[in-house]
């Protein structure tokens, strides 16, 4: 998505959830009724302050991170989940595979400020 902003351009602030696969599956059905389990979900809204754009809320499986970190590390997958779902927030989305990719090649630059990544 072109006109979405990039990382740097504003003073982002967000709430982050971290729950279990129950609440996920819960607020999945409720929110995009989908009756699953997910490991990410984001809930954008703009609420402008003359220095500060609350942009959202994201919610994240603790139990889906756990899962994906014995083959890494929780904090390197913790930050993949939120990032992901900041990106949503801002106005990315992956509905076609050339918005997936400009959003993935997003969330990989965005992680390398917090991890050493390929």
């Amino acid at each position: 998505m072109s006109n979405a902003p990039t990382f740097r351009e504003k003073n982002h602030e967000f709430s982050i959830l971290l729950t279990n696969d129950k609440k996920m599956k819960n607020l999945n059905l409720k929110f995009k009724k989908k009756n699953k389990t997910t490991d990410v979900l984001s809930f954008p809204i703009e609420i402008k302050d003359r220095k500060i754009m609350y942009v959202g809320d994201i919610a994240i499986s603790y139990e889906i991170i756990k899962k994906r970190s014995k083959k890494t590390n929780f904090f390197l997958e913790f930050d993949k989940m939120w990032i992901h779902g900041y990106l949503h927030l801002i106005g990315y989305d992956h509905k076609k595979l050339n918005d997936f990719k400009k959003m993935f090649k997003k969330e990989k630059l965005i992680l390398k400020y917090f991890h050493k990544v390929n």
